[in-house]
């Protein structure tokens, strides 16, 4: 209903103005819709009533819509919308929409969208976006986007996405993508990608058995070897070999008259 002014007439008692029936029937109406939108009718409800331009705490609120400010508290419920700003809060519940500022709080549920900021909490879900800034925090859940920051905790679900920036946590899930960076943790699930810094100063892969080995194409000249061996063959630079027998991985180079083991 849209809203009523009473007629006050051009002038004092000119008798052109709503009868004090009419006037008291058009503010009772409008008491009635003020009184329906922010309650129940007859009584106001006693919630905090959200403004434009306030700074407000929100209470057991579903929020559907697209965020396009910062978030400073916690959401415990499902996002489905975007984030544009960021979220110094937790979020524990699902993050379907995109996130384009940094999020510092821990993430507990899955985050389906891509993240252009920082995350520095913990993510315990699965995150299927790209991230482009760095991870900090530790990820239990799947990766199965690509990061193009350093990814600076430990991550225990599978990262089928690449990795442009360097990898300082352990990793015990598969790492299906390329890392670009330097790979400065352990490495306990298989690698199928290519990893283009620096290979796990102590890593160690599952997939090597007692008695297996497998070859690092690392070549001085342009041969192509594709078998699997057991030992260095001539041309070669570096091998990978199950060097001491336990399955842990050896990487050794050759330096020129012995091979020697790099870590």
């Amino acid at each position: 209903m849209a809203y009523q002014a009473i007629g006050r007439g051009t002038s004092a008692n000119d008798g052109t103005g709503d009868d004090l029936r009419t006037g008291a029937g058009k503010l009772n109406a409008n008491f009635v819709e003020v009184y329906t939108y922010l309650g129940d009718g007859s009584t106001l409800s006693t919630d905090a009533v959200v403004t434009e331009t306030a700074t407000q705490t929100l209470t057991n609120k579903t929020i559907t819509g697209t965020f396009t400010g910062n978030i400073t508290g916690d959401v415990t419920g499902d996002v489905t919308g975007n984030v544009t700003g960021n979220v110094t809060g937790d979020l524990t519940g699902d993050v379907t929409g995109n996130v384009t500022g940094n999020v510092t709080g821990n993430v507990t549920g899955d985050l389906t969208g891509d993240v252009t900021g920082d995350v520095t909490g913990n993510v315990t879900g699965n995150l299927t976006g790209d991230v482009t800034g760095n991870v900090t925090g530790d990820l239990t859940g799947n990766v199965t986007g690509d990061i193009t920051g350093d990814v600076t905790g430990d991550v225990t679900g599978n990262l089928t996405g690449n990795v442009t920036g360097d990898v300082t946590g352990n990793v015990t899930g598969d790492l299906t993508g390329d890392v670009t960076g330097n790979v400065t943790g352990n490495v306990t699930g298989n690698v199928d990608g290519i990893v283009g810094g620096t290979t796990p100063a102590a890593g160690t892969f599952t997939d090597l058995t007692a008695s297996g080995a497998v070859q690092l194409a690392v070549y001085a000249d342009t041969t192509a070897r594709d078998a699997a061996i057991t030992s260095p063959a001539a041309g070669m630079i570096a091998f990978v070999t199950d060097g001491d027998g336990g399955g842990t991985a050896q990487f050794q180079g050759y330096d020129g008259s012995a091979w020697v083991a790099l870590n």
